[in-house]
């Protein structure tokens, strides 16, 4: 499983890409990350979650993903813009744990598309 999430300070937005599957250790891993990242944005902050390469988690890394994304509403996430790819599945698992949140997020073909819907 490779992974990349980085806060950018300035645009006050959260980068998460996924690629591959992860173990539930891995997914324990990338919780703590996100919430690293996360903690160094203001509320308000938007994320571009890359998720065209991911493939669906394990049960115990479904539950980790609601968890994280329960956080980043406590956080005050505001927008929210995936990027989807061809995993049906994997998009799926994130839409129907984020909905648990009441929240709904958008999504974009790229990570470029999906700088210009949060930029506008």
């Amino acid at each position: 499983m490779l992974y990349n999430i980085t806060a950018d300070i300035p645009k006050n937005r959260l980068y998460l890409t996924f690629e591959g599957s992860f173990s539930d250790d891995e997914a324990k891993l990338v919780f703590k990350e996100t919430l690293k990242e996360a903690n160094k944005l203001r509320a308000g902050f938007d994320v571009i979650n890359d998720i065209s390469e991911f493939q669906p988690a394990t049960i115990e890394g479904t539950k980790v993903i609601q968890a994280a994304q329960e956080v980043l509403v406590k956080l005050g996430v505001n927008r929210v813009v995936r990027v989807v790819g061809k995993s049906i599945i994997g998009q799926m698992q994130f839409r129907r744990t984020f909905k648990t949140f009441g929240k709904v997020a958008q999504t974009a073909a790229t990570v470029e598309e999906a700088e210009k819907m949060l930029d506008q």
